[in-house]
């Protein structure tokens, strides 16, 4: 069955909420090793050191195209914003010199996309806001990058 990203994206965040808080246990934890169906389930602190192991800083690749906006997301990792919370993107062109533009999120959870400015690399941080999403960049020039 075909999960629209959406949705999965939002049960992530439910889960994950439900797991920081400490309120309440996940609906469904993975064991890291393989064990009897009697074995404990994972406690939420447990959980937190997994969620945050599965999204390092790890430098994506993207490319454009002449005179067309080209779009890249971070599929793997969401970033869970706050009042005042701002996003650093960072890029490393390989290949040419392009323009670029980063999501963010005002204050009251609206999306924005930033300038970020044109040349072989650099680096913004862009509002939050208190949103769940993940990373966004849009890419013009013929070019190849690696981005964050």
């Amino acid at each position: 069955m075909k999960i629209s990203h959406k949705i999965a994206t939002g049960a992530v965040a439910l889960m994950s909420a439900a797991a920081l808080s400490g309120a309440t246990a996940p609906a469904i934890a993975t064991p890291q090793t393989k064990a009897p169906q009697s074995a404990t389930p994972t406690t939420a602190k447990e959980t937190t050191v997994e969620l945050a192991a599965a999204c390092p800083g790890k430098w994506k690749k993207a490319g454009g195209i002449p005179r067309k906006w080209s779009t890249a997301k971070d599929k793997q990792c969401s970033i869970f914003g706050r009042p005042g919370y701002k996003a650093v993107y960072q890029w490393s062109a390989v290949r040419g010199k392009p323009c670029i533009m980063v999501l963010g999120f005002d204050s009251k959870g609206r999306d924005k996309w930033h300038k970020a400015g044109c040349g072989a690399k650099g680096a913004i941080k862009v509002p939050w806001g208190n949103v769940a999403a993940n990373k966004t960049i849009k890419i013009k020039g013929a070019s190849l990058i690696e981005w964050r």
